[in-house]
């Protein structure tokens, strides 16, 4: 057996391991008991030490580092890149009890989320997040870094991502938007107060929003034979492969929109993996190369496809069969693009929600600024609630509605956040190129997202991790990924909206 062989065959056996991982994950987030969770959690950690050592060891070392690389054809030399990349420089530097240990931290920490943030109880969860941080701490230590050891965590989801880098997109982000969020946020306000009173006056029952949720995913043309959408406390999407992704929403009864959004966002993070090709897939190059280019897929449906008026007729008619609508479709419109200082990032309108991520980032670059510092969870509280009442002007009343309201630091996934404001820069630069090439106003006005998706199989999606986030950008829209389409798409979109003159 040659050496490229038996490495695959290694990596097919990892393969096992983490796709009963993600199934006994995803099955702790939508259908098992709270009480199943110290002993699934405890399960999560043997599979991880098991993982861990199937990949960190001598013999895929001295394969992975014994290869020709010259002699290797491309599929093969980008997976041999990752592995080093993945095993060599991150997980191989963190002891394998260190790593089981925080496997069932982390699947522990994320169930006492749930509990504090329905609860709206800090205390239950507090030494949860405090020890993951610590976790993260010690491993930036025992992984190295260069400049800010923040960078490290961000370069986890997205590559050479840096403090710098992303500094000075929020700068520009600061410099460019906030005086006009500041002057928008004035504009209609007594009109939508009244068309919100009116629209959340009544109850949307939610066995009809979950029928609704499905039909709007299978016009996205999201594929239910190799994918199913269930509930949860937070919406997620998680794969075991291409023919395997596994979406959630919540439901709110007062609230119909919060669910349908939640739903195209998933369906365009699904979408991304259902359509990788086979050959990347399994030649282990399966799933999103970032972040970033994976929240450019799920903004760009959420909001430039299914928040564009030539989309939103369709979804207010929709609406209108399954719950009878009380505002008109115009009021409609409005209240899909009211800008709004607001507490919760998930609920943020399309202008004001990359300053809910800029106040993660500054949070999270000053929690790993200090690697011997121990962090405490109502000091990050506190300090969540006065960047609020700094850049928006709200504060949030209770934990709930503050640093309890993500999932994401339960789970140790610091450095993600910035790819949420990245993705949407993303997506406004793949939007510009793909109208030069199909009308899609038109394809939205008759719901064929046919066109739109093979569109995206082509340039980005069927590619899987082959292709680096900067060739991709490249590959879809002929030039580097510059910022300044996210700015233009912002003031050009709401300065119509709300008749205010782009300065």
């Amino acid at each position: 057996m040659d050496k490229i062989t038996r490495l695959k065959e290694i990596l097919e056996k990892n393969r096992a391991y983490q796709h009963a991982m993600t199934i006994l994950s995803w099955d702790l987030e939508t259908e098992a008991p709270v009480n199943a969770a110290v002993s699934i959690s405890k399960t999560l950690g043997t599979l991880s030490e098991l993982s861990y050592l199937t990949l960190v060891n001598d013999e895929v070392k001295d394969i992975v580092y014994g290869l020709n690389f010259d002699e290797l054809n491309e599929i093969d030399k980008k997976l041999v890149l990752n592995l080093k990349k993945d095993i060599f420089d991150k997980m191989s530097k963190i002891p394998v009890d260190v790593y089981s240990k925080y496997s069932e931290l982390s699947t522990i920490s994320t169930q006492k989320w749930g509990e504090a943030k329905r609860s709206n109880n800090l205390e239950v969860y507090a030494p949860y997040l405090e020890e993951i941080i610590r976790y993260n701490k010690e491993f930036i230590k025992y992984r190295g870094y260069n400049g800010h050891p923040y960078n490290l965590l961000l370069s986890d989801y997205e590559n050479e991502l840096t403090v710098e880098i992303v500094d000075e997109f929020f700068k520009n982000i600061k410099d460019e938007l906030t005086p006009f969020i500041k002057e928008v946020i004035t504009k209609k306000r007594e009109e939508l107060k009244d068309i919100k009173a009116r629209f959340l006056s009544k109850s949307y029952p939610i066995d009809k929003q979950k029928k609704l949720s499905k039909e709007i995913s299978e016009i996205l043309r999201f594929d239910y034979n190799s994918g199913v959408i269930k509930e949860s406390e937070h919406p997620f999407t998680t794969n075991t492969s291409n023919k395997d992704v596994r979406i959630t929403t919540h439901y709110y009864e007062n609230d119909p929109l919060s669910a349908i959004y939640s739903t195209i966002h998933e369906t365009g993070h699904a979408l991304y993996e259902q359509q990788i090709l086979n050959v990347y897939q399994d030649n282990f190059l399966g799933g999103g190369v970032s972040m970033g280019i994976h929240e450019s897929q799920s903004r760009i449906f959420e909001n430039m496809f299914c928040k564009n008026d030539s989309f939103t007729k369709s979804l207010y008619n929709l609406m209108d069969k399954y719950f009878g609508m009380d505002i008109t479709l115009d009021e409609f419109k409005l209240l899909l693009n009211e800008v709004n200082a607001s507490l919760i990032r998930v609920e943020a309108d399309e202008l004001t929600y990359p300053i809910h991520v800029m106040i993660r980032y500054e949070l999270e670059k000053e929690i790993f600024s200090d690697l011997e510092r121990k962090e405490n969870a109502e000091d990050i509280a506190k300090k969540w609630a006065d960047k609020y009442e700094e850049y928006l002007s709200v504060r949030p009343m209770t934990y709930s509605e503050g640093i309890l309201q993500d999932v994401h630091w339960s789970q140790g996934s610091f450095g993600y956040f910035s790819s949420y404001a990245l993705g949407s820069a993303y997506s406004a630069q793949i939007y510009n190129a793909m109208e030069k090439d199909i009308d899609i106003s038109k394809e939205l006005e008759n719901n064929e997202f046919s066109n739109i998706n093979s569109w995206l199989k082509e340039k980005l999606h069927q590619y899987g991790s082959f292709k680096d986030p900067k060739d991709l950008i490249l590959n879809a829209t002929g030039e580097e990924f510059s910022p300044k389409y996210y700015v233009d798409y912002l003031k050009n979109k709401f300065s119509k909206i709300y008749e205010v003159e782009v300065k």
